[in-house]
């Protein structure tokens, strides 16, 4: 007859809003048979060493786990702390953490989260009345599981059938094998899903300046965490600025002097970005006539046409790239300038109004 335990399981509404993580399988009482008792893989059987403890997170975002301590029963009742997680243990989507008593862990374990207490102390789990206690940070108890209701000598792990949302029953009532930590009861690993949860943006070797005129600087962003499924980002720069552009590679290109905020976001869909300043010095716009007075030009960015707001006198207008390069030129000013055939770019609006020259920089859509 299979025995059922409904998992005694407080969850704080605080957990929510980083991830949730749930013990889906436990091992308390290895078996004493040197194959069938060897859950860590290392060929030796030993009580403290093979028992596990199996998380998993339940959300769609990545769990942090840092600080997250397992209490052999409460302190109240004598309890006694067993393992604090280590800083940067991270649980993805859909993924599991399985916590060992202790020995050389061997294999891949679904590829979960796999970590071990020390071995001179273990998780020192009983046979029977086990009761485990899982604190958040804080100290305040998330997760319970209450061994009083399960068989006192099982030899074998209590895991959840179906993982995840069922009840807790012996593990050898479904499969032939007696545990299955960091994976499904048959086996095959969990359906998890590795996301970007952090990105920090910088320009290479930490720089954060471009002082040669048309300079260049590789931006770089470092994405968290490394596991990530997608660790691509898209680079940008704000439209309209006339400072610096930025190739799909993070390659920045000054066009001007000033300051620009260039922004990695991650491609995985969960919209993490992050944006660093470079500030761009020395820069020319290509132009070695004279210019004395700036000019007022919109819409800036201008898409079909662009109209001038300067002295009435103005007679003569070019526009040229930022190489220098004269592209048109027209003195019909009345009903504003076609720029229609212009491509995506930055130019330079030079007017002419017979005794002065008046410059404009603009951007076209």
């Amino acid at each position: 007859m299979r025995k059922y335990y409904t998992l005694c399981c407080i969850l704080f509404a605080c957990l929510s809003m980083s991830g949730q993580l749930i013990i889906n399988e436990v091992l308390y009482d290895p078996s004493n048979d040197m194959l069938e008792g060897d859950a860590n893989g290392d060929g030796v059987y030993d009580q403290e060493e093979d028992s596990f403890i199996e998380f998993y997170n339940t959300s769609t975002t990545n769990f942090d786990a840092s600080g997250y301590e397992i209490w052999d029963d409460s302190v109240a009742n004598g309890g006694q702390l067993r393992y604090v997680i280590p800083a940067g243990t991270w649980v993805p989507p859909g993924g599991a953490l399985v916590v060992f008593g202790g020995g050389t862990l061997t294999g891949s374990f679904g590829n979960a989260v796999v970590l071990k207490t020390d071995s001179a102390v273990g998780m020192n789990l009983n046979n029977s009345g086990e009761v485990i206690l899982i604190k958040d940070p804080n100290g305040q108890t998330v997760l319970t599981f209450d061994s009083d209701a399960l068989s006192n000598n099982p030899n074998e792990s209590y895991t959840r059938n179906p993982d995840i949302t069922g009840l807790f029953e012996q593990h050898a009532d479904n499969t032939p094998i007696l545990f299955s930590p960091g994976t499904k009861i048959d086996g095959t690993p969990f359906d998890t899903v590795f996301v970007v949860m952090d990105i920090s943006v910088q320009g290479q070797g930490g720089a954060s300046t471009i002082s040669t005129p048309g300079g260049t600087l590789q931006m770089e962003a470092i994405v968290m965490p490394t596991f990530a499924d997608d660790t691509t980002v898209s680079w940008s720069v704000p439209a309209g600025n006339v400072v610096a552009t930025v190739s799909a590679s993070g390659l920045l290109t000054a066009t001007g002097n000033g300051t620009v905020w260039v922004t990695a976001t991650a491609n995985d869909g969960t919209g993490i970005s992050d944006s660093a300043e470079v500030t761009i010095t020395n820069q020319n716009i290509g132009l070695n006539e004279p210019v004395t007075t700036s000019l007022a030009v919109y819409p800036n960015p201008a898409n079909d046409k662009l109209f001038i707001n300067g002295p009435a006198n103005l007679s003569h207008v070019k526009i040229f790239n930022l190489s220098g390069q004269l592209l048109m030129q027209t003195e019909d000013l009345q009903n504003g300038i076609s720029v229609a055939n212009l491509q995506k770019d930055i130019y330079i609006l030079k007017a002419d109004s017979g005794q002065e020259d008046f410059m404009a920089r603009f951007s076209k859509l």
